[in-house]
């Protein structure tokens, strides 16, 4: 569990991290220090059909009224940069199970097909808007995360979180105590690896396999 204890009189309170999540693993994310997950981040990689292999990494939320933010007509979690608003003005999915990234590897005769898909696909520094509840109040806060895949199978690195302490008050992704980090990063983007574009079809039957498992 990460957890955090507020200091007093603190608006915005962040809290640095070094967590890698890989295949299969789970990391609760407690934003408020109060001992209970608000969110996990789970990466999920199996079987999917015959040679088949298929996976994502997860952001779900763990109270009914907590929701990660999303862009119009998207089932992903928005991959935020570095300065960009969260609040009530943003979108947000209080879904049990919000995708970050997609992948898959067919392990049938060489050359193998794989590949991953979502906006999180490959990216560096990048962040997750979060809207959780304290008290039964709104709160909004912020994820850092660098996402990489190798071969259709995606894992993380949780590099740091914060959240705003006043009720309802929207906070500016990559701010900390008032202080906006990796404001000269630039994109902060990996290169993307070529790899074969999967059909529609098979992108729609990977989505429901991966989806299934747990």
């Amino acid at each position: 569990m990460l957890a955090l204890a507020p200091p007093a009189g603190a608006e915005i309170i962040y809290k640095s991290a070094n967590t890698h999540i890989g295949l299969n693993q789970v990391v609760s994310l407690d934003l408020n220090g109060d001992g209970a997950a608000d969110f996990n981040l789970k990466d999920t990689w199996g079987v999917a059909t015959g040679v088949l292999y298929a996976g994502a990494i997860w952001v779900e939320p763990t109270q009914t009224e907590n929701a990660v933010m999303i862009r119009d007509n998207s089932s992903f979690a928005t991959a935020l940069r570095a300065g960009a608003p969260i609040g009530s003005d943003a979108k947000f999915t209080s879904s049990s199970r919000v995708p970050m990234v997609q992948g898959f590897h067919e392990y049938t005769n060489p050359p193998y097909k794989w590949g991953c898909y979502g906006p999180w696909k490959n990216k560096a520094n990048r962040y997750l808007g979060l809207k959780f509840m304290i008290s039964g109040e709104v709160h909004y806060g912020w994820a850092r995360l660098t996402e990489t895949c190798k071969k259709g199978e995606n894992t993380a690195l949780l590099s740091g979180y914060a959240y705003e302490t006043i009720p309802n008050q929207s906070i500016t992704a990559g701010r900390k105590k008032g202080k906006l980090e990796d404001e000269s990063t630039g994109s902060g983007e990996f290169t993307p690896q070529s790899v074969p574009a999967p059909t529609p079809a098979t992108l729609g039957a990977l989505a429901k396999g991966a989806a299934g498992r747990r």
